[in-house]
């Protein structure tokens, strides 16, 4: 499983990007792989630009029609996902994972490749103040379940403290094109021992 040229050791990776054009284009041939592998696809996004997303994948070269009519590809707006019942729930969305993993499998899908926009963050919702603990504390879901998520993170939108606590949560940072090994990131057993945002 590679991701902007490089194989992947961990599973959480953040990404950052300044424009739409230079996700799709660096985020591509990840998406692309996993469609051609067989595997699953899951993608949260705004509600409001579904359909836009649907457009990049189109271009890109995902066939839409076929990979939802089989199952293959799920996009979900925040409401039906981070931000379900008008509020964030950790626990509620890592829930959610788990069964969307546990159920692509029992569908025969090998791997789910899940991916998810990060701006609903900043929306003024109940429990939105908690989304950095879920981020920290999804490692273990993902490292346990052995399934690849990548969080979207635009630039224009978070602010240099947001995105280095950010870092701190992900193994993997892909930063102007290119996936690196994070410096920054504290293992989550790091955290519990420290006592830190547990």
């Amino acid at each position: 499983m590679t991701i902007a040229g490089r194989k992947l050791h961990h599973f959480h990776i953040a990404a950052f990007f300044r424009s739409r054009e230079e996700e799709y284009e660096v985020l591509g041939s990840y998406i692309r792989e996993g469609i051609d592998a067989g595997e699953k696809a899951i993608h949260i996004c705004d509600p409001l630009l579904k359909h836009d997303h649907l457009q990049h994948l189109e271009r890109m070269g995902v066939p839409i029609s076929d990979c939802t009519r089989t199952g293959q590809l799920e996009v979900l707006g925040w409401n039906e996902a981070y931000l379900k019942d008008g509020r964030f729930d950790g626990d509620s969305m890592m829930a959610l994972l788990e069964e969307a993993v546990m159920t692509s499998r029992a569908e025969g899908f090998s791997r789910v490749r899940m991916m998810g926009h990060m701006e609903w963050a900043l929306e003024d919702r109940p429990g939105v103040e908690r989304f950095m603990d879920y981020e920290f504390r999804v490692n273990h879901l993902l490292n346990r379940l052995q399934q690849p998520a990548i969080c979207v993170y635009d630039l224009n939108r978070f602010s240099g403290s947001a995105v280095m606590d950010v870092l701190r949560a992900h193994p993997y940072a892909l930063v102007d094109g290119v996936l690196r090994e994070n410096p920054f990131y504290v293992p989550p057993e790091a955290l519990s021992t420290r006592g830190s945002r547990s």
